[in-house]
Formats: structure tokens, sequence, C-alpha cells
């Protein structure tokens, strides 16, 4: 091994469109090394992977980010729900998903010298398919699949500098591997970006690293059900409404936003300052919902039985395109699509500087319109997940389960799904 290996310009996580980390890192790992991945899927592997896993199900509104200057939050994650690191912890069976639907084995590694602890009950199902190594067998992995597939790897990687923790693409080493340097969402203000193709540098970095994933051979899936019967149960799954603290998931999410932009009392009085991270907020989940519900694609059914249940999953796909629509509308309301947002410093990664929407967002009948929308995309949200739940309960009673061709009532007078 040499003392510097570097691949060339793997392309940055921006954030812009993808909401969901883990799988934009997983697209641009796979698609660094795998030419063939965008044609098989049309050119949508997030939207394929974030489909299949349920991934694109899920979303979320905290309550902490709203009222930050409750809670000391000065850089809020409206991705969190997808983008955390107990997003990760909690969905961890979703990667092992994501590996299988394309036919690749997954290499997972559990970091047991990070200097980072997690809660160990809910880290159990992403240690439990994982191999436990420690600073040194990490590097030694790290700088050896870099070097041997010339492909980036992903870490969960903690950046100092910048306090948080997310999924990083590892794309090369200097010093023999006492450096390391790579792409994050979270780069910027308070990072080394002074690598190569512009990836930060990180010394003394196997401390920092909670686990990291590698591709591993191609291992053809067996599937046991039909893939699209599996994703509809990853989606269900995934869109489980829930509030566990500060923190609203699935259905709750809309409730909670809504409830916090009728909250008057948190804006007549307040300053400016406090009142637009609001807006800012406001304006964060509306581009993560809109994110996570338009990149997000299922699979065919395709058998010849299924009509009904083909019908009841594009409906609910058609749902989520819908509901990208309602969060414009959400932005909409207030004035614009993130005309206020500009790039902050190290306390606030993003500031809002548009006084005229401040205005806007201060008037009651103003937040009541975006309120409106919020129901409403609730409510198609809502009955997306009753199609699903039909389509999953109509599937189950089906002989053929929608994987026989033709289906084995075929023919005959009665059909045991109906």
């Amino acid at each position: 091994m040499g003392s510097r290996f570097v691949l060339e310009d793997v392309p940055p996580i921006t954030g812009n469109e993808h909401a969901d980390i883990l799988l934009d890192a997983l697209s641009i790992a796979l698609c660094y090394s795998k030419d063939e991945l965008p044609g098989r899927f049309g050119g949508g592997v997030f939207n394929t992977f974030s489909g299949f896993t349920g991934r694109g199900w899920l979303v979320g509104f905290d309550d902490a980010s709203y009222y930050w200057e409750r809670h000391g939050v000065s850089n809020p994650n409206a991705n969190f729900a997808a983008s955390s690191v107990e997003a990760y912890l909690t969905h961890a069976d979703t990667m092992a998903d994501a590996f299988r639907f394309v036919d690749r084995a997954p290499e997972f590694l559990w970091n047991q010298g990070c200097a980072h602890p997690v809660d160990p009950a809910q880290a159990a199902g992403f240690m439990g398919m994982s191999r436990m190594a420690d600073g040194p067998a990490i590097r030694q992995y790290v700088t050896g699949y870099l070097v041997s597939r010339r492909s980036p790897v992903i870490a969960l990687l903690h950046l100092p500098g910048v306090g948080a923790v997310d999924m990083t693409l590892l794309t090369g080493y200097e010093s023999g591997g006492d450096i390391i340097l790579g792409r994050s969402l979270l780069q910027g203000l308070g990072t080394d970006n002074s690598g190569e193709y512009g990836y930060f540098r990180l010394p003394d970095w196997e401390r920092e690293v909670l686990a990291v994933v590698g591709i591993g051979e191609e291992r053809k899936t067996e599937w046991e059900k039909h893939p699209c019967f599996i994703a509809i149960g990853n989606c269900l799954k995934c869109a489980r409404s829930y509030t566990e603290g500060t923190r609203h998931y699935g259905l709750a999410a809309y409730d909670a936003w809504e409830r916090a932009l009728l909250d008057d009392e948190c804006i007549a009085g307040v300053d400016d300052e406090t009142v637009s991270r609001r807006l800012l907020y406001h304006s964060m989940t509306a581009g993560s919902i809109a994110c996570q519900k338009c990149f997000t694609a299922m699979p065919e059914c395709w058998a010849p039985s299924m009509g009904v249940v083909d019908g009841l999953v594009r409906r609910a796909s058609a749902g989520t395109s819908m509901i990208h629509g309602l969060m414009w509308d959400a932005w909409q309301a207030v004035g614009g699509y993130w005309r206020g947002a500009k790039d902050g410093d190290a306390e606030h990664r993003v500031r809002w500087e548009a006084p005229e929407e401040l205005e806007r967002f201060r008037d009651r009948a103003v937040r009541e319109r975006a309120a409106a929308v919020i129901r409403r995309a609730r409510k198609v949200d809502a009955q997306a997940i009753h199609d699903l739940e039909e389509a999953k309960d109509d599937w189950e009673r089906c002989i053929g389960h929608g994987s026989d061709h033709p289906c084995p009532c075929w023919g005959s007078t009665v059909c045991a799904r109906v």
C-alpha cells in the first residue's frame, strides 16, 4: 500500500434533492464503480432504493428545532427521520434491503474503538449484521478497499469542528492512512476542505468512525416473496406514526407542524431573529418532505393476476408525487422557495434574510394558509398508506402471492383473493 491514494472526482453529497444521505451516498458509491446501474433503473438509482427500502416514507417534525431557542438548537436537521444517527441505527435493516435489491453483498464493520458511544439497545440491529473491528482494523479495511476496488467507502462518521455525525464517502488517504479524505454534506465551516477535488481532510480519523459500509461481491438475491410485496411492507414500516420526545414521525409530523405554525404565542412580541429561525425550519421541513416524497419509486407488481394490487400501489405512488407538489404550496403560502436562506456562520450554518417574507410569516392568516396545505398533505399521505395496507392485505390473500404466472386460481370459478 502506498503512502497516498486518491479517487478521482467522486461526486459530492449535496442534499439539494436527496434528503436521505445514506441512500445518496450508497447511490454515488454504486454508480461510481458499477456503470450499468443507472441504465438498469432508468437513471433513478436513488429513487428505486428509496421505494424498495421504504425509506422515502421517513418524514418528521421536531418541536425542538421550531422552538429552537428553548432547546438550544443552533443548526436543526429537518431530515432527522431519515438522516441521523438514530435513524440509521433504528432502520439498519433497510441498508441490507438496499444491497439485496441490487444483488450485492454488504460489508458492515462496527468500530468498537469509536470515541462517540451510542445507545447499545438502539444499535443492536446494526451491530448484529456487522463485523466487530477496532481502529487499526478499520484503517486496514478502508485503505485496502479504496486501492483494490477503486470505489469510495461509506462511513458513519463524526466530523470534528461540525459536531455532528452523518454518512460520508471516504475517497482517499494520505500519509499511509494517517489522514483520510472524503465527501460530506456537513463539510464547510469548521472542516479542512483542502483535499483534491474539494475533499475534506481528517487526521486521527479512526476514532471518529462509528461504522463503515462497503459494497461486496455480486450475489444473486433469491426472493422469498415478490420484491413489490417486500417494498410495500417496508413502506408501511417506515411510515409508522409516532412521537418520541420532541420528535414526531409519519402522520404525527404533519399534526405537530400544523400546531407549531398556529402557535401565535411563539410569534407575537418575539424578536425577528427568533421568528426567522422558525420560518427557516418551516421551509426546511417542507423541503425535506418534498425530497422524500418526490424521489421514491415503487417496484412494479408485474403479475397478471395482481391488477387490483398494482392499481393500489400506483395510486399510493401518485400520492407521494402529490405531496411533493403540496410542499411547494407550503413554501408559496409564505412567499417563495428558499429566497431568504443565506449562508451563515459557525453558530448558525444557515440564516434567513428576507424581511418581507418574515413579515408575512408573522401574519396568522398566512400561516393558516400554510397549515391548510399541511392538513391536505397529511390527508393524501394517510390515503397512500391506506392504499398500501389494502394492497398488502389483498396480496396476502392471493394463493399465488403475485409470484406465480399465471395465478393458481386462473380459469377457476373461485378466486381466494375475492
